[in-house]
């Protein structure tokens, strides 16, 4: 399954592309995810309290789209999987010749959740060995991998499977920082400048109403406040 798994997951890709529109049916399970065949998660990455070497600065990451997907083996009662393709691979997929299997993350999710949470461990490490881009922006050859732990998705009626939280290390080209993981269903642009809720992350912009989230100044993107699950305060 696993390796079917990943060919699915590579399909979704095309330049820089994390969409796909597989459309399979598979037995209903305890824990929901909302893939990303409809849209992208966006994940807001916190950079933990640990030193950065010297000259690596310029490496640390804030956030990024995500291709999330769950699948499951009707043919084994309670074996589920969770995939994580992040924008940083898939952008650059196509100048890897490797094997794209090595390019998605792969954790085995548990069948369902416990205090609204299920929990996703043992995550293959994700990589890319991406040649050079001389299209305009150039980009010179890199590699780069993800290593994601701890992930939880929040599946539960008032978010089903909308928001996850994790860890995750991230290594460039021989710089390695940790970061804190959380990301929001679907992927949402927004203006910190606009006053106009539905382009700053309110009503009508196509984030859950219920989502305690804000417009990231750096990003342009629609961020969850707070800890997994972040929901509004209730008045």
């Amino acid at each position: 399954m696993t390796k079917n798994i990943v060919s699915v997951a590579a399909a979704l890709l095309g330049a820089g592309a994390l969409v796909t529109g597989c459309n399979f049916e598979q037995p209903d399970a305890g824990c929901i995810v909302q893939d990303a065949s409809f849209a992208n998660w966006y994940a807001k990455y916190d950079l933990k309290d640990e030193p950065i070497a010297a000259g690596c600065e310029s490496k640390i990451i804030k956030g990024e789209p995500l291709g999330v997907f769950k699948f499951v083996n009707p043919e084994v009662a309670g074996e589920a999987k969770l995939t994580i393709r992040p924008f940083g691979l898939g952008s650059r997929a196509t100048r890897d010749p490797g094997d794209p299997y090595l390019q998605t993350a792969i954790g085995s999710l548990t069948e369902e959740p416990v205090a609204s949470f299920c929990t996703a461990t043992d995550f293959s490490e994700a990589s890319v060995n991406a040649g050079p881009k001389t299209s305009n922006p150039p980009e010179a050859a890199t590699t780069i991998s993800y290593k994601f732990e701890n992930v939880q998705v929040y599946s539960a009626p008032r978010a089903p499977g909308t928001q996850l939280k994790g860890e995750l290390t991230y290594t460039r080209d021989g710089c390695t920082s940790k970061y804190f993981v959380r990301a929001i269903w679907p992927s949402v642009a927004c203006d910190p400048d606009s006053n106009v809720p539905a382009e700053n992350c309110g009503a009508g912009s196509g984030v859950n109403p219920d989502f305690n989230v804000k417009c990231d100044e750096e990003l342009g993107r629609c961020v969850p406040v707070g800890d997994i699950p972040a929901f509004k305060p209730e008045e």
